[in-house]
């Protein structure tokens, strides 16, 4: 009777084509919550900017929020082997943009990220990001190129077309989406099955780009001089100490249970990027520790589904991209928290549907589309 039962139940699952139920609750959650956390967090800066008011910044991201789902519907039809068909063109194309931006690209505190076309504006390597995983994602489950891999020189085979795109963020310069990338990388291969010798390769490869940034990057030296406590007195009360010392401000006067939403001094102008970079401290201070929890109880069903969506996939290929979709939520998830709590030196490492902005949270919602849509062609228990 229960074997009866079980085949009955496989049957079921099998002949549904239905996405993910769990990582549809979570994402929409994640994303409700992060709309009102940055309507909370923002209203005050959003006040103080030219030609706006208190609502502008909130009525942009339930835009861009707005969008984003749209955007996740659309993608989730999309068929995985059209994106593996596409892989390579991803690649050229994230590739391009990356180069584009380093000649029109606007320049902000000293740093070239953004292109400007008229009103919209858009951070290519947000696109990168995609275009590395889907390029990897190709690389290692292809047959073809997965001989050569093998092979003790294979390496450059997928080293090469990601140093090239490392190449151009370094000079935008944006150390922090180069960290994303290379441990996506690094959780990608390790997946894919490449040989151990190859990550003792890219560890050494890894220390000279750090060395490289630290002695080449201002802003690199000064944060990690700031978080380790070295240097001169000037530069360890860099801005980058400032702002962690006003998260942990937040954090800590949260307490178990907040201050209450929207009840936040802290956004009061004393903690930079309050709405962006550093809206988990916000969402630590108004809703405390029990809301921090339910929020990375979230993340992490978010995680869990798509590691789960990962292991049933039909293929190589879509094991890959879901691995590598998950893994940019979970590694820009731990980072963000990691730098608002200074368990790492401060980065600007947006948190996944809840930092304002329209590109980043467009393409994880298309990200999300891509993985619901994965999850139609696996078969297992989808709530």
């Amino acid at each position: 009777m229960k074997q009866l039962a079980g085949q009955q139940r496989n049957s079921r699952i099998i002949r549904t084509s239905q996405p993910d139920y769990w990582l549809i609750v979570s994402i929409f959650f994640l994303l409700c919550v992060g709309t009102v956390m940055v309507f909370s967090s923002s209203t005050v800066s959003s006040y103080l900017m030219k030609d706006s008011d208190s609502y502008t910044l909130l009525r942009n991201q339930i835009i861009y929020a707005g969008l984003g789902v749209i955007i996740m519907f659309l993608a989730s039809f999309v068929s995985y082997k059209l994106i593996e068909r596409m892989s390579v063109a991803i690649y050229v194309i994230s590739v391009a943009l990356l180069g584009l931006v380093l000649l029109i690209g606007a320049n902000l505190n000293n740093a070239r990220r953004w292109i400007k076309i008229g009103p919209v504006s858009f951070q290519p390597s947000e696109i990168a990001k995609f275009g590395m995983i889907v390029f990897l994602a190709y690389i290692l489950s292809n047959e073809y190129t997965k001989k050569i891999v093998d092979k003790w020189w294979g390496f450059i085979v997928y080293i090469l077309p990601l140093g090239v795109a490392f190449f151009l963020l370094y000079k935008e310069p944006h150390v922090s989406c180069i960290v994303i990338i290379i441990l996506i990388a690094v959780i990608m291969m390790f997946i894919g099955g490449v040989k151990p010798r190859v990550f003792l390769i890219l560890g050494a490869l890894g220390v000279a780009g750090v060395v490289l940034m630290y002695f080449t990057v201002p802003h690199v030296q000064t944060r990690l001089n700031s978080f380790l406590g070295i240097g001169d007195t000037a530069e360890v009360s860099s801005s980058a100490e400032y702002q962690i010392t006003q998260s942990l401000y937040a954090i800590g006067s949260g307490g178990f249970a907040g201050r209450g939403l929207g009840k936040s001094v802290q956004k009061y102008q004393y903690l930079p990027e309050a709405y962006n970079d550093f809206i988990f401290s916000i969402l630590a201070e108004e809703l405390g520790f029990i809301g921090v929890i339910l929020v990375l109880a979230l993340f992490g069903i978010l995680i869990w589904r798509g590691c789960k969506i990962a292991s049933y996939a039909p293929d190589k290929f879509s094991c890959l991209l879901a691995t590598g979709i998950t893994s940019l939520i979970a590694v820009q998830t731990i980072m963000n928290v990691a730098v608002a709590t200074k368990l790492m030196p401060v980065t600007g490492v947006a948190l996944p549907f809840f930092s304002y902005g329209g590109t980043s949270l467009c393409i994880i919602m298309a990200e999300m589309g891509v993985l619901l849509g994965i999850s139609k062609k696996t078969a297992y228990d989808k709530f």
